[in-house]
């Protein structure tokens, strides 16, 4: 084999040999850019996913806080509304003292006390002669800021039981409250619902 020959050969295998290299070369960037498409396509994916999740927690908290915020609003506004509301409700309990039935609801008074001799009731002026009946023996003091019922006391005030409409408007305040506020908002509410004339 001569020298042309030679070179000529190895030219064709070096030839082949590039192009065989060259092919994998190519193969293999071909496989390397599919694997990095992938796993770019995967942490889209995933990121894509975080972000979603990161949104969604984001968007629960700012709303969670905007409900606390709100509750937070709401019971401000309702303990002003009670603290507006009971002074009121409190005025009006000289009316229920003027209804036909006090009498009646004078003797339930009294049968809600323990079976004791009181030494002193306190009451409204304008209920010395019932509170006589009732508690005859008693010193009778009158007390203009009683609206109706009255106080017991006995050994020499130590013992002193207060069944006055105040005092019971007060144990009741918390279940009634509820109520009012309830009426409020549904006044409210049928004011804003209802069209304008």
């Amino acid at each position: 084999m001569g020298h042309r020959e030679l070179i000529e050969s190895l030219r064709k295998d070096g030839e082949e040999s590039i192009n065989r290299l060259w092919s994998e070369v190519k193969a293999e960037a071909e496989k390397i850019e599919e694997e990095a498409s992938r796993n770019v396509n995967e942490l889209r994916e995933k990121y894509g996913r975080k972000q979603e999740s990161v949104i969604r927690q984001q968007e629960d908290a700012v709303l969670a806080e905007a409900r606390n915020r709100a509750r937070s609003i709401k019971l401000k506004a309702e303990r002003a509304l009670s603290e507006r509301l009971f002074p009121i409700a409190e005025s009006s309990l000289g009316a229920l003292r003027n209804a036909a039935e006090y009498n009646e609801v004078f003797k339930l008074l009294v049968r809600e006390l323990p079976d004791r001799t009181w030494d002193e009731v306190q009451v409204n002026p304008r209920d010395a002669d019932i509170t006589r009946e009732h508690f005859p023996g008693a010193r009778i003091t009158g007390d203009d800021a009683v609206a109706g019922g009255f106080r017991v006391l006995r050994a020499e005030g130590k013992i002193c039981i207060a069944n006055t409409f105040k005092n019971r408007l007060e144990k009741a305040w918390e279940d009634l409250l509820p109520v009012l506020i309830n009426a409020i908002y549904e006044e409210i509410s049928s004011h804003e619902s209802s069209p304008e004339t």
